[in-house]
């Protein structure tokens, strides 16, 4: 499932789909909603492909760690579907609100699992969307679970 990006105020939103006794204990934690958007300050373009393009395909950002994650950009069909979106296996996934003055904002993060159509198919992406995401940010460089599970706590604390 889909986990919901905690606000800077800390405002929880504990939809039944994403409570914490629907995720396993080893996987994060289920965080809260941000309204109007999530983390930002992490957010950053590639300045090795400014000006090129390619430079809106990638994004980092920045976890409280001071970590910087490298992301693929993938937009999101205005309807909402998830049909053209790539399938990873074990992938770090951010729902993100871009806006139109270019700022972007984390709403939800998860991993995909071993199954990335059940991913994309899940209750908690369906809400992700519907609450505003118009991006998806997707990390494939990190490939065991613990080590996915601390990018999104981190990711989540910046």
């Amino acid at each position: 499932m889909f986990v919901l990006i905690r606000t800077r105020t800390r405002t929880p939103v504990t939809p039944s789909s994403l409570s914490a006794s629907s995720r396993p204990a080893a996987v994060t934690p289920p965080m809260s909603r941000v309204p109007g958007g999530g983390p930002t300050s992490g957010d950053a373009p590639l300045a090795g492909l400014a000006g090129s393009a390619l430079s809106g395909r990638f994004r980092h950002w920045r976890g409280a760690s001071g970590q910087r994650y490298l992301f693929s950009v993938f937009p999101l069909d205005p309807t909402g579907s998830a049909d053209d979106l790539p399938r990873f296996e074990d992938a770090v996934v951010l729902a993100v609100s871009r806006h139109d003055d270019g700022a972007r904002h984390i709403l939800a993060a998860d991993e995909t699992g071993v199954l990335p159509d059940l991913f994309f198919a899940s209750a908690g992406f369906r809400h992700a969307v519907a609450g505003g995401a118009n991006e998806i940010h997707v990390h494939l460089l990190t490939e065991r679970a613990p080590e996915r599970a601390a990018m999104i706590r981190d990711l989540d604390a910046g």
